[in-house]
């Protein structure tokens, strides 16, 4: 305690000659606090959970046969035989050994840009949200094994979905409804007043997407296909997806796959022209998408300001140690310790850190408090504001701890008949 105090006194003797390095420490307080958080939310966003479990999910690329081409068949105009040759190949893949389950739906898949919006409300008087539509079969929820808002198994909503009404979101359901029990609850959409029938997990597209997705479901069935007369062209368009057996899973599965099936699934003018593994596609959705450019771009500005930031503290504090190498020798000479020496330099250095600091975080403070930096609720402010405050002062302390060890060191070398030749 009492050396404390006495580099509380040696600061406060000093501080004109250190005023300007605690106007650096606050300047450079205030940047690296700002990359912390930045970093930080991002890596809680990228974690965050999606709803979507894309492993061991394969999507069957189904192509049509042009008019032109000569190996053509011409259908029926009633729309029942195409829609035949489909679920001949969906039964095709059904009966395959390794795969557990077959979905199809229109778009209505994760790590896509392809949607379909549609606006509801709870009633006339309230406003209008507009959620994402999912027209998918039942099996839809067991591919990608998303759960009810309470937790129960896919099934659950499985049963439910081609009951009369509608699955929403829980986010969607809180909006609406201000809680996540909306069964039997009705909506708006347009001028229908639809049920719901049950309440999945909060979903979101990708990683990068911070923005949670409203989502309804609503069953996608193959029969009213065929009853419009759906083309070979609507059909094509479906997401044909499968989820396999972990045990037979493998790097080179959707390849064998394709090879294995591609002559048993061709049925009229449909045709099975390429299988990918879901964990493909939502790599390569990630690695091109808008969020993941401009993440790398404000990833490598804030390295190299993070780089920038480090080599200015350690030469500020590394030349500051180099001027007082006389007075480092001065203190041994009349009994000092090099390890005391060491102790004293580098309390010195925090204490700069921390008188910096306190002001700084005032600033940072109210960046908090003007949503400069949003999170989702008041206490999750204060809680990030908190440990991304200490994260910031634990880097510079480091960093300071770093630029003060070796010149200091090297100071305590010093011999202490040339300090006193000095003073």
């Amino acid at each position: 305690m009492k050396i404390l105090f006495h580099i509380i006194k040696i600061v406060r003797a000093e501080i004109r000659s250190n005023l300007w390095i605690l106007a650096e420490l606050f300047v450079v307080f205030i940047v690296l606090w700002v990359m912390v958080d930045i970093f930080t939310r991002q890596f809680q966003v990228y974690h965050q959970p999606v709803g979507y479990d894309t492993e061991h999910v394969y999507q069957a690329i189904i192509s049509h046969r042009s008019k032109e081409a000569p190996s053509y068949v011409k259908y029926d105009d009633d729309g029942t035989s195409v829609a035949r040759d489909y679920q001949q190949i969906v039964a095709q893949i059904r009966q395959h050994p390794d795969v557990e389950v077959v979905s199809i739906s229109s778009y209505s898949e994760p790590y896509t840009f392809s949607c379909m919006n549609s606006g509801m409300q709870r009633d006339t008087a309230s406003q209008s949200v507009t959620a994402r539509q999912h027209l998918v079969t039942p099996a839809y929820f067991r591919l990608f094994d998303i759960h009810t808002a309470e937790g129960d198994a896919p099934e659950t909503l499985a049963e439910k979905l081609p009951q009369e009404g509608m699955i929403i979101s829980q986010n969607l359901a809180e909006k609406l409804f201000k809680a996540t029990s909306a069964v039997g609850q009705y909506v708006l959409m347009g001028n229908d007043s639809v049920r719901i029938s049950a309440v999945c997990e909060t979903l979101r597209n990708d990683e990068y997407n911070e923005k949670l997705i409203y989502a309804y479901f609503n069953p996608l069935s193959l029969q009213k296909y065929a009853e419009e007369g759906a083309t070979e062209e609507d059909y094509a368009d479906l997401a044909l997806l499968f989820r396999i057996r972990p045990a037979a899973d493998s790097r080179d599965y959707a390849h064998h796959f394709l090879q294995e099936m591609r002559t048993r699934l061709q049925a009229g003018n449909l045709w099975l022209s390429d299988v990918k593994s879901y964990e493909a596609i939502r790599y390569n959705f990630l690695a091109n998408s808008e969020e993941a450019s401009s993440q790398k771009l404000l990833s490598a500005v804030g390295a190299f300001l993070l780089v920038n930031v480090f080599l200015a503290l350690i030469g500020s504090f590394w030349f500051r140690v180099n001027l007082r190498r006389e007075e480092i020798g001065l203190r041994m000479a009349v009994g000092a310790s090099r390890r005391s020496i060491l102790g004293f330099t580098f309390l010195e250095g925090l204490m700069l850190l921390t008188l910096a600091a306190l002001p700084a975080l005032v600033v940072c403070f109210n960046l908090v408090v003007l949503d400069l930096v949003p999170t989702a609720t008041t206490d999750a402010r204060l809680l990030r504001f908190g440990w991304v405050s200490l994260a910031t002062w634990c880097l510079l302390a480091c960093t300071i701890l770093l630029a003060i060890w070796y010149p200091a060191r090297k100071a305590t070398h010093i011999a202490p008949a040339e300090a006193l030749h000095y003073e």
